[in-house]
């Protein structure tokens, strides 16, 4: 039976929540898109829980929870705080093998705490593994205590719900921007290729950066037929950024409804829709 209850997406960048509302039966319409201003830093605050500032966006996600009639919650988590890694298929295969390297990638972190999920690839041979740090989540699982479900959703996960909602085929990459870091995925016919965050102290910094890694993880450096670029500053992260991007692909800021194939009763917003598009799709039913 499908669900008469609206879904809620959560992203968070600097000092305000974006959040963004299904309606139920329809794959591409919203009931709300919308944004809430904090005097503090957002993601700063959920990650470490800070009592002075957490119960004010707890109380905020409450409020959109009864205003909707919210049930389910989708959260955009924060690459920082996860850990992210490819492994031949042969280590997901052997549960000894498996162990072994969640001790050495988590040394020194107590095993319950350890939240391991495994991801397929585009290449069968070698699996993604994505590991949280429970304790060190702040109050991200806490947001709100009332919902039925609250769901952490890694960011290159938002690439794949981007697949099932407007089947863009061939390949794209994904860039989200954050405020310390950028979250980079590349996809090829439906599936995941490779992913990667890059941390930084200054955006200039990132070209450097940029061809760091692509030296190590060749997929950076593939052919890629569209490049979707949302979250804080998007167009300065894309001038900085774009010499490293293949000329025969595009580069989409995510900034209308019309690019993220949405409808809404709203044409206009008070905030850039690009930092709101992880919310937009984490509400959609897909």
């Amino acid at each position: 039976m499908a669900d008469t209850h609206p879904g809620l997406g959560l992203c968070f960048f600097g000092n305000q929540l974006f959040y963004a509302v299904n309606t139920p039966g329809s794959s591409n319409r919203l009931s709300r898109i919308g944004c809430v201003d904090f005097n503090f830093n957002v993601p700063e605050a959920l990650l470490t829980g800070r009592e002075d500032h957490f119960p004010g966006i707890q109380q905020a996600v409450e409020k959109l929870k009864e205003r909707f009639g919210i049930r389910h919650i989708r959260i955009l988590s924060f690459p920082t705080g996860e850990c992210w890694s490819i492994f031949p298929k042969v280590v997901y295969d052997e549960a000894d093998e498996r162990e072994a390297h969640l001790k050495i990638l988590m040394s020194g972190t107590d095993r319950q705490r350890i939240q391991p999920t495994w991801y397929n690839l585009s290449n069968p041979d070698y699996k993604l593994l994505m590991l949280r740090d429970t304790g060190a989540l702040g109050g991200l699982p806490k947001i709100a205590p009332s919902a039925s479900t609250v769901d952490l959703v890694s960011e290159f996960e938002i690439g794949q719900r981007w697949i099932s909602h407007a089947d863009p085929g061939g390949s794209f990459m994904t860039v989200c921007c954050f405020g310390e870091c950028i979250s980079v995925s590349s996809f090829i016919l439906g599936k995941l290729r490779g992913t990667t965050f890059i941390e930084f102290d200054e955006v200039d910094d990132l070209p450097y950066l940029w061809l760091h890694h692509a030296s190590e993880q060749k997929w950076m450096q593939g052919l890629h037929d569209h490049v979707y670029v949302y979250g804080q500053q998007a167009h300065r992260f894309i001038d900085v950024l774009r010499p490293f991007w293949d000329d025969a692909g595009s580069v989409q800021k995510m900034n209308s409804l019309e690019a993220i194939r949405i409808e809404a009763d709203e044409r206009t917003y008070g905030f850039d829709l690009e930092m709101a598009f992880p919310a937009i799709l984490l509400s959609l039913q897909v």
